[in-house]
């Protein structure tokens, strides 16, 4: 089968499959039969059209098929030459067409037995003969001449036969053309009408469909950016956090090494301080060793210059407890003597003795309790 699509008045395209049905010829003593199988088509959708001047018949069919497909087929033949043209006939059952074409009836006569005949009865057979066909000769050329003149009268018969035959056939080719314009126009109409139909219910379905997959994906789309910003937020807040965090490990960190360089820094004066001060300390204590060396040195001369004195001075002492008894019994006493200055050069000596010797025990008792260990 072929296909093939062909342009509609009506915009739409109607796509046509040339279908070629199986075909039988059978010879009958009276008729030849040619058969045809056509399923699927009924006898309105079949046209059966014999064309005088070619003498020729022309079988043709249209039927719809799913959509805007269409079935068709055309079929021709040749009458056979010793068939009866006006005696054609056809019909239609069980999805088989069956054209029926009579033949024409030849009677011929049968041969008749030759008698016995005597010469004169030949003589004027032959005679007879020669007559008769004399006469069939003339009567012959008479009748070409007729023959002639009807053949000449038959052609002018069939040519204007053939002219109407045309006319005719063009005629109703022209009314089939017409029809099936106008059954393809009202079909094409339909199936437009229903395609429109199909098309907008479509288009409809489609619009909603998109609707709501628009609706859908404009949630989803809002869905995912509210999410990417709840991210981004949280984001942006473990970024500040994970900052502050930072800034305040560096601040702790810068606070601690300040603090520890403060205190190394305090460490360090206060050790350079405490060196200082145990240098100053050891100095003066060195200083204070070196005095109380000095100190002890001198002791000992004062000590031995002591021991001189101290005889001296007993008898210093005595001839004062001699001398305070006196005063006492004058109503002076020593300290009188002291402020008004009365008091002798060798007892202002005995009492600077006393008060260095004093002076000399309170640094040695100041040295052994500051010393460090």
């Amino acid at each position: 089968m072929a296909a093939r699509q062909q342009p509609r008045g009506t915009g739409l395209e109607v796509q046509y499959k040339d279908f070629v049905p199986k075909s039988d010829w059978k010879d009958q003593p009276e008729a030849i039969l040619f058969t045809i199988d056509l399923p699927g088509f009924t006898k309105e959708q079949i046209k059966v059209m014999y064309v005088h001047a070619s003498t020729m018949i022309r079988v043709t069919g249209e039927r719809p098929l799913a959509g805007r497909k269409w079935s068709r087929f055309n079929k021709v033949f040749n009458v056979p030459q010793n068939c009866l043209a006006n005696k054609i006939h056809g019909s239609f059952n069980n999805n088989t067409l069956t054209i029926t074409m009579p033949k024409e009836t030849i009677t011929k006569m049968p041969n008749l037995p030759e008698t016995s005949k005597t010469m004169a009865d030949k003589v004027e057979k032959l005679e007879e003969k020669r007559l008769l066909e004399e006469s069939t000769r003339k009567e012959k050329e008479a009748e070409a001449e007729k023959k002639k003149k009807l053949l000449e009268e038959k052609e002018g018969i069939l040519r204007k036969l053939q002219e109407e035959a045309k006319a005719k056939e063009m005629a109703e080719a022209k009314k089939l053309q017409e029809e099936a314009i106008a059954k393809e126009k009202a079909e094409a109409r339909r199936v437009q009408e229903a395609a429109i139909a199909k098309e907008k219910a479509e288009a409809r379905r489609l619009q909603e469909e998109a609707k709501a997959k628009e609706m859908a994906e404009a949630r989803r789309l809002q869905e995912e950016v509210v999410a990417k910003e709840k991210a981004e937020a949280r984001r942006l807040q473990e970024e500040a956090k994970a900052k502050e965090m930072d800034e305040a490990r560096r601040l702790q960190a810068e606070a601690i090494a300040k603090e520890k360089a403060e205190a190394r820094r305090l460490q360090e004066e206060a050790k350079a301080k405490e060196m200082a001060e145990a240098r100053r300390l050891q100095e003066a204590a060195m200083s204070n060793e070196k005095l109380l060396e000095e100190a002890a040195l001198e002791k000992k001369i004062q000590d031995k210059k002591s021991m001189d004195e101290f005889v001296r001075k007993e008898k210093m002492k005595e001839k004062l407890s001699d001398s305070v008894l006196e005063e006492n019994k004058t109503g002076k006493g020593i300290m009188e003597k002291i402020r008004g200055r009365e008091i002798t050069s060798e007892e202002k000596k005995l009492m600077m003795n006393v008060g260095v010797s004093a002076f000399v025990i309170f640094a040695l008792g100041a040295y052994v309790s500051y010393r460090p260990e």
